[in-house]
């Protein structure tokens, strides 16, 4: 992941705030005023995707790990943000609604 990986027991967790976060070969691009933590999944074929904003989670997504590919789950979205995957370019965008 990148620096801001956090080590707690077995588990890896990456917890960002940067405007952009490569997270498994994909690329989060979070809007200001939101916080992503990633990874905390007992399943080592699966990484949790979890949006804050302050101290309520807005959306969580799970990146799905296979031999040679990934893809990205959504189950749970606010109605108050866009969110935008582009599977070809492995990338994701968490904007909030005008």
């Amino acid at each position: 992941m990148n620096h801001n990986g956090i080590l707690l027991g077995k588990r890896y967790f990456l917890y960002s705030t940067a405007p952009v976060a490569e997270v498994e070969g994909w690329t989060f691009t979070i809007a200001p005023g939101f916080k992503m933590i990633a990874g905390g999944s007992a399943n080592p074929l699966q990484t949790l995707i979890s949006v804050y904003r302050e101290n309520e989670k807005v959306a969580q997504l799970v990146l799905h790990h296979r031999r040679s590919d990934s893809d990205v789950t959504v189950q749970a979205v606010s109605s108050e943000l866009l969110l935008e995957i582009a599977p070809a370019t492995r990338t994701v965008s968490v904007a909030e609604k005008l």
